[in-house]
């Protein structure tokens, strides 16, 4: 379905831009990017809200977001089985009793997954150079910490389902 709205919006923007600068394939897979962000940003909040929950949902959220811009991951293809497990994990992660041992487990095993996979899955696919790339490495490793310091087993969760994304799976 994200895909086909993204055909759509694409060839509309392609047909209607005098001056064709980007291809519509470009287009469509940013804007498959943008739908899916946005879905799971959106269905997230509203369940988050409507259970109770919602700044903890937030938490959950915004830690998954900014370890995914700092580390990078591997994708769940296609777009709507990743919405739907994305906006599970973040909806559901505020639920998962997390005290202090869950806690300095998931960080630990967070912390050695980033420093051994991260950057995963953007070298060679986009125009960041390679010391722009450590530098997110080591912004990573330090939001993982943060998670101590802030004393969030919402967030270690949540940092550590995003750090399993970073491990390479190779697919027959």
């Amino acid at each position: 379905m994200i895909e086909a709205v993204s055909e759509r919006i694409s060839g509309y923007l392609y047909r209607h831009n005098d001056r064709r600068n980007v291809s519509q394939e470009v287009m469509k897979f940013a804007l498959i990017g943008l739908l899916t962000n946005g879905c799971v940003i959106v269905l997230s909040l509203i369940i988050g809200w409507l259970g109770g929950n919602f700044s903890a949902t937030l938490l959950s959220l915004a830690s998954m977001a900014a370890l995914r811009l700092l580390a990078g991951g591997y994708h769940i293809n296609p777009p709507s089985l990743c919405i739907v497990l994305s906006t599970a994990a973040v909806t559901l992660i505020p639920y998962i009793p997390a005290g202090k041992p869950v806690l300095y487990v998931f960080t630990a095993i967070s912390a050695l997954l980033v420093w051994r996979f991260a950057p995963a899955d953007l070298r060679g696919k986009t125009r960041i150079s390679e010391r722009t790339l450590q530098q997110m490495k080591y912004g990573a490793l330090l939001l993982v910490a943060s998670s101590l310091f802030i004393q969030s087993g919402i967030m270690a969760t949540a940092l550590f389902l995003v750090s399993l994304t970073l491990i390479p799976i190779k697919r027959r």
